[in-house]
């Protein structure tokens, strides 16, 4: 089979490899869309380092291939999105349902290889049925959806609050989805003229450019979420900018360490909560409720996938989705095309 690699700074090769074998409780997914994250974009730019043996892609939908043995209630071809965490599945973590905490746990396309092939071999445990009438470039959307539905309830988002979202790439326009979805009056900041429009097509009442925030804080944001992170001065900015009593959703990938006002946190009695990737809270998972607002509102994603490359051209779909002035929002890979 086909498959992306990682072979240095802003460098991916597509090569040729032996397709994998499903071991026991695992299915061999073939490969139908896989979109590119933007912390895939931190290891292509070399912010973080990358394993040169590993394929990345964590955002993938497709269908079954072949079951590993001990597998049930799957068949071949189903259609399916992937969960792309693996993990202990007997520690208290993973037996709490928070097993994106576990200290085994491992994202595939990071230290195990994931989306970006035209195979890869996952556990069963965590696939998910793609409805009937879900596309799979939509279906591929529900991995970056999770994680802003996860953050989300770490902050314990209500119907009445009023959010704002700081970044309107990838997990902020995410982000714009969920809280609309829940009946949320929302707010965005943008840097691009094109990401403004895609948060607004998601659901946000109003946009503003990241370089005039200014006055935001007399509006009384219950919860303001942040998506940027690299260097940017927003985790300050939001505490800056949130009510008295509210709460910082934090989402964005810093690569150094934010300053904030930690007598302005004191006085506020802010609530700060990091979070990363996706778990299962109660009786539904993160990832569920994400495919099911993608059943209820994907429509308002419609434009969200702004280019697809075959497999093959990986390093064209990298350059794109690193490359602003391409107006990228969520650029999609996808194998055998």
């Amino acid at each position: 089979m086909l498959a992306a690699f990682w072979t240095g700074k802003r460098q991916i090769e597509v090569r040729e490899v032996p397709a994998p074998e499903p071991g026991p409780g695992e299915v061999l997914i073939r490969i139908r869309e896989a979109g590119i994250c933007g912390s895939d974009l931190h290891f292509y730019n070399g912010t973080f380092p990358a394993m040169p043996d590993v394929s990345p892609g964590h955002e993938f939908a497709g269908e079954i291939a072949a079951l590993g043995e001990g597998v049930s209630g799957w068949a071949e071809g189903d259609r399916v999105v992937v969960e792309p965490i693996v993990s202990c599945r007997a520690c208290s973590y993973c037996r709490s349902g928070r097993y994106q905490l576990c200290q085994k746990h491992v994202l595939l396309g990071t230290f195990k290889s994931g989306g970006l092939a035209e195979y890869v071999a996952v556990p069963a445990y965590g696939l998910y049925r793609v409805p009937d009438a879900m596309d799979f470039a939509t279906a591929a959307l529900t991995e970056p959806l999770a994680v802003a539905v996860h953050g989300l309830h770490l902050v314990g988002l209500t119907a009445a609050d009023r959010v704002l979202v700081f970044g309107s790439g990838s997990i902020g326009v995410m982000s714009v989805l969920a809280a609309a979805g829940a009946g949320c009056s929302v707010v965005a900041t943008y840097r691009h003229d094109h990401q403004g429009e895609a948060a607004l097509a998601a659901g946000a009442e109003r946009v503003v450019r990241d370089d005039a925030t200014a006055g935001l804080e007399s509006e009384g944001f219950d919860v303001v979420v942040e998506t940027v992170g690299g260097t940017a001065p927003t985790l300050g900015q939001a505490l800056g900018i949130v009510r008295k009593g509210g709460r910082v959703c934090v989402l964005g990938l810093f690569t150094q360490t934010p300053t904030i006002n930690g007598l302005g946190l004191t006085l506020k009695e802010t609530t700060i909560a990091g979070g990363i990737e996706y778990c299962t809270p109660g009786l539904r998972s993160d990832f569920d409720v994400a495919l099911g607002i993608l059943e209820r509102h994907g429509d308002r994603l419609e434009r969200f996938v702004t280019h697809r490359f075959p497999l093959a051209e990986a390093s064209a779909a990298f350059a794109a989705a690193a490359d602003k002035a391409s107006k990228s929002l969520k650029v999609h890979i996808v194998p055998g095309a």
